[in-house]
């Protein structure tokens, strides 16, 4: 145990190796389970013991799923909190046992999960060795993971909440407030306030991207791990309508009052709420014109000098950015839906792409440059359905950011294989160099992949420290940083034919020659996910 003495409480704390970790302090409090979180500044008890983890926020329990099924690999989890409505916005501490000579930067974890999944305790995202090595390093830095809420609590929202007093988007609302609590409190446990690095993977790298719309200061550096807003787009408010409308048959609430449909809102149990909200009912952060103000795109990012409506006022306070993803990101797609259409895949993307690109010409321009036809094979399309997602979701919007970023903008691609027996094992997945971040899975590489594990871990923490971790992207000469197979080290652009920074460049041809539109092409493959 470690008690650690602040001007705001007295925390009782896990001590580890060459870590302390504080578990579980509650950052917000609610009125209710719909409400916008205030964040605490006092603590009733006289000393809060943050030894265990808190509460989690009401969700399935995905941790031992994305271990097997995504990750691969299982490490030990340990015993679940339970779940609260009320009391689950809580994050994490851990800082080096060591003697502090000055503030310590600051490194803010949000998770990933598609807001709708995920958690602070979950062990594959556990910082302490992560921690331990910036030690190691000689810049040690304290990391802080957080909850938010998700699903329905996070993201539901209608015209009837709204007029209820319920503004919506909890979840980038419990970030925001995590993030302006530890601005205020994180000096007490040896951390610079003014020195602050967000970092998320996926639906938490988006999240990092959309905080930046904020007018207020949130954080010095984003890190963007295999997420960006164009990949998952805020929903416009008539789809709100439609998913609000699901979930309250889901209820048998279509024929309450509202006052009775918010009243089973604020009190339904945990259990009987995850149950009761299906997978397929879209329950993400929406276009409020307040949180999310613009939907971002690839013309607005590449032309924002002349888009006066368009603008990210985070990139007046956040002056460093550094943004990647992996080399067959677009496999996680296999776990939302399209295993289960593989047959008769190629056909019905043909028809799809060719309905909803305004170009006949377009389509086939895209199909062909992915030799997709409606004869292909469903083994061969669903292997080119992917290589395509990759690029539209992942690489093209990172590419983007990149590019638009006004301060110091670094690039990675994370191309090492999966080890472990699965699916994707010899793949790069998706969410892999989070995994492979944390340190958490090093006994279980070999000596290369865990060494590109220590280099990923290492340029990280040289970037929350404010070192430049390799050479600022530049559009013309690259300087990428690419992670694996085995090894690291930094390209250009167009190192070798056919190839841009590593990756295949099929998309940008197709954009260069006027063969396609990037956003119409974005959001006909979200029509295509969506089935239409």
């Amino acid at each position: 145990m470690a008690t650690l003495k602040t001007a705001f409480g007295e925390f009782r704390g896990k001590r580890s190796d060459f870590v302390v970790q504080y578990l579980g302090i509650k950052y917000a409090s609610l009125k209710d389970q719909l409400s916008a979180p205030e964040m605490v500044d006092r603590y009733e008890s006289e000393v809060v013991d943050a030894s265990e983890f808190g509460p989690k926020c009401i969700a399935t329990d995905a941790c031992e799923y994305e271990q097997t099924f995504l990750i691969q690999q299982r490490l030990e989890i340990p015993k679940s909190p339970p779940m609260s409505g009320l009391e689950s916005l809580n994050l994490n501490i851990t800082v080096p046992d060591i003697p502090n000579t000055r503030p310590l930067p600051v490194m803010v974890f949000i998770h990933g999960g598609g807001y709708s999944i995920g958690s602070n305790y979950w062990p594959q995202y556990d910082p302490a060795r992560f921690v331990k090595l910036s030690i190691e390093q000689g810049r040690p830095v304290i990391v802080v993971n957080i909850n938010y809420r998700l699903g329905v609590l996070g993201n539901l929202t209608s015209e009837e909440l709204h007029r209820a007093g319920y503004p919506g988007n909890n979840s980038l609302r419990d970030q925001k407030c995590a993030l302006q609590w530890i601005k205020f409190h994180i000096e007490g446990f040896g951390g610079d306030p003014e020195n602050v690095t967000a970092f998320g993977e996926s639906a938490g790298a988006i999240s990092v991207l959309n905080q930046l719309y904020s007018e207020d200061p949130l954080f010095k550096r984003g890190i963007s791990m295999s997420g960006t807003p164009i990949m998952l787009k805020p929903l416009p408010p008539s789809v709100t309508e439609i998913a609000y409308g699901k979930i309250m048959k889901e209820l048998a609430l279509e024929n309450a009052t509202a006052e009775e449909r918010i009243r089973r809102l604020l009190t339904i149990e945990p259990d009987e709420l995850v149950a009761k909200t299906p997978m397929a009912v879209p329950l993400l952060p929406y276009l409020d014109g307040e949180i999310i103000p613009t939907m971002a795109s690839f013309e607005k990012l590449s032309s924002t000098a002349n888009r006066p409506d368009f603008s990210i006022p985070g990139s007046q306070w956040c002056t460093d950015l550094m943004i990647g993803h992996c080399q067959h990101d677009g496999n996680v797609f296999m776990f939302m839906g399209l295993e289960s259409r593989k047959a008769g895949i190629a056909a019905a993307f043909c028809s799809s792409l060719t309905k909803n690109l305004s170009s006949p010409a377009a389509a086939g321009a895209v199909l062909q440059a992915y030799k997709i036809s409606p004869s292909t094979s469903d083994d061969e399309a669903m292997k080119a359905l992917l290589s395509f997602t990759t690029d539209i979701a992942y690489y093209a919007p990172a590419l983007a950011y990149a590019r638009f970023w006004p301060g110091r903008t670094f690039y990675y691609q994370f191309n090492e294989p999966n080890p472990w027996d699965g699916p994707a094992k010899g793949l790069a997945n998706h969410m892999l160099d989070a995994a492979f971040l944390f340190q958490n899975y090093n006994n279980k590489l070999s000596p290369e992949a865990c060494e590109v594990a220590v280099e990923l871990a290492k340029d990280f923490i040289c970037f929350a420290n404010g070192l430049p971790p390799w050479e600022e992207f530049n559009d013309a000469k690259g300087n990428v940083r690419i992670y694996g197979p085995s090894k690291t080290w930094i390209t250009g652009m167009g190192d070798y034919n056919g190839w841009y920074n590593g990756r295949k460049d099929t998309l940008f041809k197709l954009q260069e020659e006027g063969n396609v539109d990037l956003d119409e092409l974005s959001l006909a493959w979200d029509k295509f996910l969506a089935g239409q």
